[in-house]
């Protein structure tokens, strides 16, 4: 049976709200992570970091003290102060390894947070502690590759989780 004209409009506006709603829903993730690669050459330890950028700028404005913007930007600065308080590596002598900075980039929906640090002696018997983004999201993973001059490892950290340390020859 052939629906009259005004049915067929009215089918297809609801299908192009359906199609609307949807693709909002998924342009929100379901997925809370992070990704770090902490890399160890003959140059020292480079650190980069991925991270939705809705979450980061989140997250950023909060320890910043400053309303979260609506187009999702972080300053570096901002960016480099959060990561240092929220990502911390200890070596095995139990010092602090100082990351400055290589750079913030956004790539639409992703940020990539590059820090660098001389590291002599390697990551292995360094305590990692990665707490970002956990007071935002509950079911936060941060997933940290480590790639000591090719010996690897990975370590997963959630909300609370207790510094891993880095094993040797990994």
């Amino acid at each position: 049976m052939k629906q009259p004209h005004g049915s067929k409009l009215r089918a297809a506006c609801r299908a192009a709200a359906l199609l609307l709603l949807v693709s909002r829903v998924a342009d929100a993730h379901a997925i809370h992570t992070t990704v770090t690669q902490l890399t160890v050459d003959g140059r020292g330890l480079t650190v980069m970091i991925r991270a939705f950028a809705d979450d980061l700028s989140s997250s950023v404005a909060t320890h910043a003290g400053r309303p979260a913007p609506s187009d999702h930007s972080v300053t570096e600065a901002d960016a480099q102060r959060y990561v240092r308080a929220q990502f911390v590596i200890g070596t095995g002598d139990r010092r602090l390894v100082a990351l400055e900075s290589c750079g913030v980039r956004r790539a639409e929906d992703m940020y990539w947070l590059c820090f660098r640090a001389p590291l002599p002696h390697g990551l292995s018997g360094a305590a990692i502690r990665n707490q970002m983004l956990t007071e935002l999201h509950a079911d936060q993973i941060n997933i940290v590759q480590v790639d000591d001059r090719g010996a690897r490892q990975t370590l997963l950290f959630r909300k609370g989780s207790a510094p891993a340390t880095v094993r040797a020859g990994s």
